[in-house]
């Protein structure tokens, strides 16, 4: 009775909590949009910036918020767009539902086509949008991501330490949490790393990551991708791709990261040193420096891409 009295102010906590809202440089939070798919979800977006559009997906947790050390930097040079991932699904729905979300976001906002970053499972959805809808694409940064799901990495990190660290952020009082954060950092645990800003790693995980947003509705997005695998897909996309990996990622194999190099012709890689599946959280100006000078020189080459010869 008292564990599930427990329990129950720990959900009316976390649903409680508002996540810090995405600032522009003079510290004005950017302003936050709705918009309705055409099957009636509704999710919230922010569309920021101005140039070259550059459309940004989030992981299985979903939030928008998880980009507010790139927008920024990114926005200005570019137009930044990027929405929250739908929380409702129906039965019906397949993983492509989430890259036709990216396609109606575009359309909405008026944006024939544009690079695309996806982190984690974002970068799946990313790449399942080049090839089902490969006019929308003009460039691919996929983050910290995969292209199937298998077992071949399951061990202690996986089966036990990453369950307990996601239970102990999730339900422990905040100060508590915060302490054991620290240990899951110096350990490379779960998304947490023991990079310089691993602090960053924390306040996400405490104010804007995973307490806000229910673990059934991250593992419905996820298990939307389980029985999707898109290597076949990865011969099929046409333009540039940057692969950014951090080198501590307890979630991703390093064979994962190869595959999409050695499938997608022409494709790069970088790495965030010292940092794990959060790259862009732990490590920003690193990870901005990385991909916007990728993106800068790989504007010069779109055309040729375009056109095969590279």
């Amino acid at each position: 009775m008292l564990a599930a009295g427990y329990t129950a102010w720990v959900r009316r906590r976390n649903a409680r909590l508002r996540r810090p809202p995405v600032r522009g440089p003079d510290g004005v939070p950017y302003r936050s949009r709705r918009m309705i798919y055409s099957d009636g979800a509704e999710v919230s977006y922010l569309d920021v910036g101005a140039g070259v559009a550059v459309v940004m997906i989030p992981g299985a947790d979903g939030m928008k918020e998880t980009f507010r050390y790139q927008l920024p930097s990114f926005a200005r040079c570019h137009r930044v767009i990027v929405a929250d991932v739908r929380d409702c699904f129906s039965p019906e729905d397949t993983f492509d539902r989430l890259a036709d979300d990216v396609a109606e976001l575009m359309e909405e906002r008026g944006v024939e086509s544009a690079l695309v970053v996806g982190q984690s499972l974002g970068g799946a959805i990313a790449i399942r949008l080049a090839t089902r809808y490969p006019e929308r694409v003009t460039g691919l940064v996929v983050v910290n991501s995969l292209t199937h799901m298998t077992i071949e990495h399951m061990g202690l990190n996986r089966t036990g330490l990453i369950p307990l660290a996601q239970l102990a952020t999730r339900y422990l009082p905040t100060d508590a949490a915060r302490l054991l954060s620290d240990v899951w950092s110096r350990a490379g645990v779960w998304i947490f790393d023991n990079s310089p800003g691993r602090a960053n790693i924390i306040e996400y995980a405490l104010w804007t990551g995973p307490r806000t947003v229910p673990s059934a509705v991250s593992k419905r997005r996820v298990d939307l991708f389980r029985d999707v695998d898109l290597r076949l897909e990865l011969p099929r996309i046409r333009v540039p791709m940057l692969v950014v990996r951090g080198p501590r990622d307890s979630y991703m194999p390093p064979g994962w990261w190869e595959e999409m190099l050695a499938g997608v012709p022409g494709a790069h890689c970088v790495e965030i040193p010292e940092t794990g599946h959060c790259s862009h959280v732990s490590m920003p100006g690193a990870f901005n420096h990385a991909v916007l000078a990728w993106i800068a020189g790989e504007r010069e080459d779109a055309s040729r891409w375009r056109g095969g010869e590279i």
